[in-house]
């Protein structure tokens, strides 16, 4: 009986989690929290600025532990704004599915003209521009751990389930805040642009807290200085989105603008997907064969369309890992299954022990419904043949004392 109770609560924590489709579908209205204040630091000229961010988080939610994801919009590093590429609009499309949003706004370059080549003639202050924007990327992040910490969480927020949505000049500080961890990876220049603004994390507010439990970046025409900066931080999955021809971040490798070579060559996520791919990590690229930029333009409505929904099917997929890691780390006694991964054809392996009593196996989905039920006997093999969709299940077999429990991976 108590291992009966531990799986039906095992199986309620994962329905709470994904309850019917939360995560995929826009099931809840959302609340904002307007201009919420998350550090301070000295901009280009030396003056002491304000960072703000809006936070959306579903209402009516029961749960409290809830994955968050982080959006940092473009503009050249000179520009833009958290109402900026449809940035806004995609913060409230996630929090409607369930997740809490962060729309963040950073330090700009200072600057008279809006114009990223004659603001920029010297590179040092491009450098400095990046350096400043994963500074602040990273106050953001810890502002939400230290709220976990102090404030008794007040916006809901699972830490162990960071996800950052960069756009533009947004994507490029998300990439190098998230794999440019450690002064040896940098050039010179980035060197001396990182010692001037304070260093790898900067001082833009709430230190003394870690950027553990970043699960995966969404990058929407973004850029590296270097492929050799992605060399770690193999578990931190990575989807990206670029128009094939774009003068404005090379799709593959080459300068910013098309003419602002003296800033470097940078490389483009044509290049960043092999480079994860190769470090074992999983990813996805989905290359816009088009001319534009960035790829999330609100304007064309079909490509925008496309990387929602493959952004939230990336995502949903990273968070079934942590079913899987439920099951793996249950106290209930495992079940045999062959083949696992399957079509759905599979045999189950029965224990030995269990004898002259009727069982009961149940498969659910991800969200604990039950998806196939069935009373066996107690044969040592049972081949079942079903027609379930592609995705992550939980198959359970109950005795008279004891409970059976795996997971089934369907692919067809």
């Amino acid at each position: 009986m108590q291992r009966f109770v531990l799986l039906i609560s095992m199986l309620f924590l994962a329905a709470s989690s994904f309850a019917q489709t939360r995560y995929k579908d826009e099931l809840f209205s959302i609340q904002k929290f307007h201009n919420v204040l998350y550090g301070k630091n000295y901009d280009s000229k030396n003056q002491l600025t304000d960072l703000w961010m809006d936070v959306y988080t579903p209402t009516s939610d029961t749960a409290t532990h809830r994955p968050i994801i982080f959006f940092v919009h473009g503009g050249s590093f000179v520009g833009g704004d958290r109402q900026d590429q449809a940035i806004d609009s995609t913060a409230r499309y996630f929090a409607k599915k369930g997740y809490v949003t962060a729309n963040i706004e950073y330090r700009l370059e200072q600057t008279t003209f809006i114009d990223p080549i004659i603001n920029f003639a010297d590179t040092y202050n491009w450098h400095r521009a990046i350096a400043r924007a994963t500074q602040d990327l990273k106050a953001a992040i810890r502002y939400f751990k230290r709220d976990v910490i102090e404030n008794n969480n007040s916006y809901g927020v699972d830490t162990n389930r960071i996800y950052i949505y960069g756009s533009s000049a947004g994507a490029i500080a998300t990439l190098h805040a998230v794999f440019l961890d450690d002064t040896i990876e940098m050039n010179p220049v980035f060197k001396a642009a990182y010692k001037d603004v304070g260093g790898l994390d900067g001082n833009s507010g709430n230190p003394g807290h870690s950027m553990d439990g970043i699960r995966a970046v969404i990058s929407n025409s973004g850029a590296v200085f270097d492929l050799n900066c992605i060399n770690n931080n193999t578990n931190i999955e990575y989807i990206g989105f670029h128009h094939t021809v774009d003068f404005t971040v090379p799709f593959d490798i080459g300068c910013f603008v098309t003419v602002a070579c003296w800033l470097g060559n940078y490389y483009g996520d044509n290049k960043i997907f092999p480079r994860i791919k190769n470090n074992g990590t999983y990813a996805e690229f989905y290359p816009i064969d088009k001319i534009g930029h960035p790829a999330d333009q609100i304007n064309d409505s079909v490509t925008y369309s496309m990387i929602l929904q493959k952004t939230t099917d990336f995502l949903f997929r990273n968070l079934q890992q942590d079913l899987v890691s439920v099951i793996k780390k249950n106290t209930v006694d495992a079940l045999e299954i062959y083949p696992n991964p399957s079509n759905g054809n599979f045999n189950i392996v029965l224990p030995k022990t269990l004898s002259n009593q009727l069982l009961k196996m149940d498969i659910a989905d991800i969200t604990g419904k039950i998806v196939f039920s069935k009373m066996m006997l107690p044969n040592e093999f049972h081949t079942m043949n079903l027609s379930l969709e592609n995705g992550m299940y939980v198959v359970s077999l109950f005795a008279e004392d004891q409970v059976y429990v795996t997971k089934l991976n369907v692919v067809k």
